[in-house]
């Protein structure tokens, strides 16, 4: 006689930065917890610029002092024309309308989604490493999840939940409904490691600079985030009709360097430094989805959609989202009457912050928010709603920078 299958309130698919917090959190508040991750900690992972709005995140459940003692603190961000790089202006989070936190940190995604990981862990959640999820079957009260193992063995959990934080696969969110590209997102991102490159000094050490290039439908932009150790996160996100325009270069080596020439200003930041790996590419990554939850279930982090990089969005709409999300199922765990209204309020305003980070990036590549953004003189109000946004400060829908923001770049169909 086999033995029972083992018994969760929730299963957690996915142990990157949105499933860990979600596991420690209600792990936290006594719930029994299992995180089934496919991968095993540390593994590579973009995204790696964190904001200051996930501060509060960090510190409810438990790791602030460890991020802030490993992590290089990022104080602004640095928007630069890759033309004229004198054509140039720095946001510093000081600035923005509700500076709870004037700084961030730049983390190499590997060491820190292993911190987060094993925060849960010590909360109380059960980790599993090496654990693909093969089917997920909600069955009225009780979810049964089966996992094959590394060597190929399987087991089924039960849990009263599920949370899918399985990433891009969304392993319920695309049974559930469809997935869709965003409108105006069509772009492949091109990223590397280097040691060498070149980065501010003083407390501007730690400021993401953010290169823009091109015009009209070749529109992209640069990122180069430093970590404490002397890497650098280096990376271009190019246009479909850049890659098109581009494509008997071929391999992702050759369109990086093709990309740094189209844009002086990086080529000088990138300048005598040397690649810790060759160029890698990853294309079609903004996307939404449909449905992220259902009865017993609902979805977190990537899993969620994903949103075009250039604020910085995905960990904190991951670890924001997550948060809520566990806050909402322990309370309806506690009475099962909420369900309704509390999951649907998470929604609610999940989907409305990541519609403001849309419609602003949707707009840096029509043009329109470049405007604004490298102004001379600025506008201090907008100069200040853009720092907020910076900041990651949008899921409070009721100030008037917020309100404005949305006017002037609304979500494009």
């Amino acid at each position: 006689m086999s033995a029972p299958a083992p018994t969760y309130d929730v299963a957690v698919v996915g142990g990157g930065p949105a499933g860990s917090i979600c596991a420690a959190r209600l792990a936290s508040r006594g719930r029994r917890v299992v995180v089934l991750e496919r991968g095993r900690h540390p593994r590579f992972h973009l995204g790696e610029s964190l904001l200051p709005e996930s501060l509060e995140v960090l510190a409810a459940v438990g790791v602030l002092d460890d991020v802030r003692a490993r992590f290089l603190v990022k104080r602004g961000a640095r928007f630069v024309d890759a033309a004229d790089e004198r054509r140039a202006v720095r946001y510093a989070f000081a600035d923005a309308f509700r500076a709870r936190h004037a700084h961030a940190f730049q983390v190499p995604r590997d060491e820190f989604d292993e911190l987060l990981f094993r925060r849960a862990g010590a909360c109380g959640a059960e980790l599993r490493e090496g654990c693909e999820v093969t089917r997920v079957m909600l069955e009225g009260s009780r979810a049964a999840v089966e996992v094959r193992g590394e060597s190929g063995g399987t087991e089924t959990f039960t849990a009263r939940f599920v949370v899918d934080a399985s990433g891009r696969d969304a392993v319920l969110a695309r049974k559930a409904g469809p997935t869709e590209r965003i409108a105006h997102l069509d772009r492949t991102a091109l990223f590397t490691q280097v040691r060498g490159a070149w980065r501010d000094s003083g407390e501007r050490e730690g400021d993401i600079q953010i290169v823009a290039f091109g015009e009209g439908e070749g529109r992209g932009w640069f990122w180069l985030i430093p970590f404490s150790d002397g890497r650098s996160s280096a990376g271009a996100v190019v246009s479909s009709a850049w890659v098109r325009a581009h494509r008997a270069l071929g391999d992702p080596a050759a369109l990086f360097r093709a990309a740094v020439d189209d844009a002086p200003a990086m080529a000088r930041m990138l300048r005598g430094s040397a690649h810790l790996f060759a160029p890698r590419a990853t294309a079609d990554f903004s996307f939404r989805v449909g449905t992220i939850r259902g009865d017993g279930w609902l979805a977190a982090g990537d899993a969620a959609g994903f949103i075009d990089p250039l604020f910085s969005t995905g960990a904190h709409l991951a670890m924001r989202g997550a948060l809520q999300a566990a806050d909402a199922i322990d309370a309806v765990f506690t009475d099962p009457g909420l369900a309704g209204a509390r999951f649907e309020a998470w929604e609610t305003e999940l989907r409305a912050g990541a519609e403001l980070f849309i419609g602003a990036v949707q707009a840096f590549y029509a043009g329109d928010l470049n405007a604004y953004l490298f102004a001379d003189p600025q506008h201090p109000f907008l100069r200040r709603a853009i720092t907020s946004m910076l900041a990651g400060d949008v899921f409070d829908q009721g100030p008037v920078w917020a309100r404005e923001m949305r006017a002037r770049f609304p979500v494009l169909p």
